[in-house]
């Protein structure tokens, strides 16, 4: 197989994730309203746990360390975009939560980075569409605050992941963090037992309608995402992969759409296309040869 060809499934596979991701965020939506929401992320990743724990190298000390360092931010991510999904459409929060494609660039100078002209033109961009949608598809300042902090928490995971990822083996990283976010669950759990109390039970009796959510959100959105993608990005370039990965916000509003049935008109969609533009903006390379960062966003 030609370099050129391989590169074209590469991409291909990389569009396969992304739409993937896009489904992720009705998803959540549709299962949260039938069960609490931390019992729905300890199911989805103890899910995706079992479906890696064959690649998992469970012996490695070292690898627990960095499995954990790194399912800190992520699980944090996953509590603000659940309880800011609670506040606003799926479409929009996808649309914020994307906004972690630029502040990786923005948190760069943490670790000695500098940044570029084109960082502040995306930023500006990105904020100029979030004002468009806010028009059309309002949540109020609790629900965006909650899914930019999702968004701040899950570059911070991305930083996280250039510094531990090339320690361990691809699968066998991903496998512990499921592993390690399945065991954070608990504390969620916890959290939502002691604030709704004796009434916490019956809340579970809706989990028998969206167990096919739940199987999908386990295995394919976490367990075979994480598969194809770490193939995928072993063929692809990190410019190819970031122009893909900011096609994430339309899948997601479109299958809100189609799923959901939210509304999704021309503001939002003309604040969605400037994000989008803003993502590209801030990925795209200052010369031929350099590559952008790594623009990741779970689900």
């Amino acid at each position: 197989m030609t370099s050129s060809r391989t590169t074209l499934f590469a991409c291909l596979a990389l569009i396969v994730v992304t739409l993937t991701w896009g489904t992720t965020f009705p998803a959540m939506k549709a299962v949260s309203q039938q069960m609490p929401a931390g019992m729905m992320v300890g199911v989805r990743w103890a899910l995706g746990a079992l479906a890696l724990a064959p690649f998992i190298r469970w012996r490695d000390r070292r690898l627990w360390r960095d499995a954990a360092l790194l399912a800190t931010p992520l699980f944090l991510s996953f509590v603000l975009q659940v309880l800011g999904l609670t506040f606003m459409s799926a479409g929009r929060n996808a649309f914020i939560t994307a906004l972690n494609v630029i502040m990786v660039p923005l948190m760069m100078p943490l670790l000695g980075g500098r940044i570029g002209g084109k960082v502040w033109i995306a930023t500006a961009l990105a904020g100029l569409g979030i004002v468009i949608m806010s028009y059309e598809q309002s949540s109020g300042w609790l629900g965006d605050t909650l899914t930019f902090g999702c968004a701040i928490a899950f570059a911070f995971y991305v930083l996280a992941m250039e510094r531990f990822s090339p320690r361990h083996p691809a699968l066998s990283l991903a496998g512990a963090q499921a592993v390690m976010m399945a065991a954070l669950s608990p504390l969620w759990i916890a959290g939502e037992w002691l604030h709704w109390g004796a009434a916490y039970p019956a809340m579970l009796a809706g989990t028998g309608k969206v167990w096919l959510e739940l199987l999908y959100l386990g295995l394919i959105c976490s367990a075979f995402s994480l598969i194809l993608q770490t193939w995928a990005q072993a063929r692809a370039s990190a410019v190819q992969a970031a122009l893909i990965y900011a096609l994430e916000p339309f899948f997601a509003a479109l299958f809100a759409a189609w799923w959901l049935h939210e509304a999704f008109g021309p503001r939002a969609i003309a604040g969605g296309v400037l994000i989008i533009v803003a993502m590209i903006v801030s990925q795209w390379p200052s010369r031929p040869h350099q590559g952008a960062g790594h623009p990741h966003v779970p689900n």
